[in-house]
């Protein structure tokens, strides 16, 4: 017994999106999440990369610090930069060896005019040393006449400032001395270093011009030979194209051959049953000539058969026919 009081059948529930709000709260949803997603994504992608920058850096680094501990790697590097370095210059030589002299006269002529520098430096110095000392020598006789007047006036005071004076620029000249002479000295050798120089950068420009003369001279005897070697020996990157050309024209030539004899050969049994066919005919033919009379049309006697030339009752054999077909090619 149903009553309204407890229904027994209980109503089906409606899916979110055809409740009330459902469709407002998808949509608001969805924003929410994308809303979320462009601030978020962004901070987490950072995040990921530099995890990924941070675990690269961190095997850089541990790949340095084990070559830098490793002695044995060490060593490894060395000996194969070395052997680098060696191979790398051995080619260049190979390409050029004169560009190693070339490069070291320019340094050599770098370094004269560093030097020429240099000695103008030092010969500066030594004038303002000289100029200094002069300077001195002439304060010193200033003061001397100075004392001089303050003794002869009783200026005592005077007269020991100018004296003490005197002595601190008589100790000064002292020592400026022995600096100039030293200026003096290595100005004069840097002097005489610099023109030596020149003569040694010429004569090693002239030594370098004469091995590159010589140089060139024996490259082009050499090429020279080796293009007469190649009269006689010739290329042999040439040489086996030929070789492989001559030997695909002697396979063409005895392929042609071959098939021609065959050609030949299969044809010669035809042409000799012509020639017995004809030499058949040319004997009927003559048979019937002999049994029959020009003038009369009948058959001839035997008196003029006895009469007729003997070149006209020859016939014919086979064995006379040409059958040598198989020895065209020989």
């Amino acid at each position: 017994m149903e009553t309204n009081i407890f229904p027994t059948t209980q109503p089906e529930l409606k899916s979110y999106w055809d409740r009330p709000g459902g469709k407002f709260g998808i949509v608001a949803g969805i924003g929410i999440l994308g809303l979320v997603g462009y601030y978020v994504f962004p901070i987490l992608s950072t995040i990921v990369w530099n995890t990924l920058n941070l675990g690269i850096g961190l095997t850089c680094l541990a790949a340095f610090l084990f070559a830098v501990t490793n002695r044995k790697l060490r060593l490894s590097l060395f000996y194969f930069y070395e052997i680098l370095m060696k191979k790398l210059v051995g080619v260049v030589i190979e390409l050029d060896p004169f560009i190693i002299a070339e490069d070291y006269l320019k340094d050599m002529e770098d370094q004269r005019e560093k030097l020429y520098e240099q000695s103008v430096e030092v010969d500066a110095q030594k004038e303002k040393i000289d100029m200094k000392i002069k300077e001195k020598k002439d304060e010193i006789k200033k003061l001397v006449v100075k004392a001089g007047v303050a003794k002869d006036k009783g200026m005592l005071p005077e007269l020991g400032n100018a004296t003490r004076q005197i002595g601190r620029l008589d100790e000064y000249i002292s020592q400026l001395t022995p600096i100039h002479d030293n200026l003096l000295r290595i100005g004069d050798y840097l002097t005489k270093i610099h023109k030596n120089s020149a003569y040694l950068i010429e004569d090693a420009k002239n030594e370098l011009e004469l091995k590159k003369d010589l140089y060139k001279s024996v490259t082009s005897g050499n090429q020279a030979l080796n293009s007469a070697l190649k009269i006689f020996k010739g290329d042999p990157e040439k040489k086996l194209l030929v070789e492989q050309s001559m030997e695909f024209l002697k396979e063409d030539i005895a392929g042609k051959l071959a098939n021609m004899k065959k050609a030949i050969s299969y044809s010669a049994d035809f042409m000799q049953s012509i020639d017995l066919d004809n030499a058949t005919y040319e004997k009927e033919g003559l048979k019937l000539l002999e049994s029959v009379n020009p003038e009369s049309g009948y058959k001839l006697s035997a008196g003029s058969l006895a009469n007729a030339p003997a070149s006209s009752t020859a016939t014919p054999t086979y064995d006379s026919v040409p059958n040598n077909y198989n020895d065209l090619l020989k």
